[in-house]
């Protein structure tokens, strides 16, 4: 009959290799891919001058709509037919993403006619972008049937208005129109 039970020394061996792996893999410093806070916790701020997503973006459907969004260092407007906003704020999730905030100046009423004097203007709303390079940039405007169309404040806005809580699921491809 064979013996099967390992030797104290291959014992000993066998730790100590297990002990020498496991510093091994501890010591290796994994690079960090996340920012460890959450947007809650971070600060949206006001965009440079010269910041990528400033400029007029743009796309046109097949039925020959066209969907516009000009954003301005301290503004955005998406055309008459539509909302509009000032006190833009970004808060970025890395180089070609991030939030947009806006107090709306223009939004929808209830029978989805857009006006200054609809219920939301002067409350925070927000938009996802990512995808930005020098030339386009997807975009997609806080939606959710059962969510908010505004917030108070700009802090609630931030916690409000993110994809965890699905409020961006369709985006716009749009192009650089400049």
């Amino acid at each position: 009959m064979k013996n099967t039970n390992f030797s104290l020394l291959s014992k000993l061996t066998f730790t100590a290799l297990f002990v020498v792996s496991a510093l091994a893999i501890s010591s290796c410093k994994q690079p960090q891919t996340e920012n460890p806070l959450s947007n809650s916790e971070k600060k949206p701020v006001e965009l440079s001058a010269d910041d990528s997503l400033i400029g007029t973006w743009s796309c046109t459907y097949d039925n020959g709509y066209v969907e516009t969004y000009v954003i301005t260092k301290d503004a955005t407007d998406a055309g008459e037919y539509s909302y509009a906003g000032n006190n833009l704020k970004v808060l970025k999730t890395d180089e070609t993403s991030g939030y947009i905030y806006i107090k709306y100046t223009r939004a929808a009423n209830a029978d989805w006619t857009y006006s200054e004097t609809a219920p939301d203007v002067g409350k925070w709303y927000a938009a996802h972008y990512k995808n930005l390079t020098k030339n386009s940039i997807s975009i997609s405007w806080a939606y959710s049937q059962t969510g908010k169309t505004s917030t108070e404040t700009l802090e609630e806005a931030v916690k409000e208005f993110t994809i965890e809580n699905g409020y961006f699921g369709s985006y716009s491809d749009l192009t650089r129109k400049e």
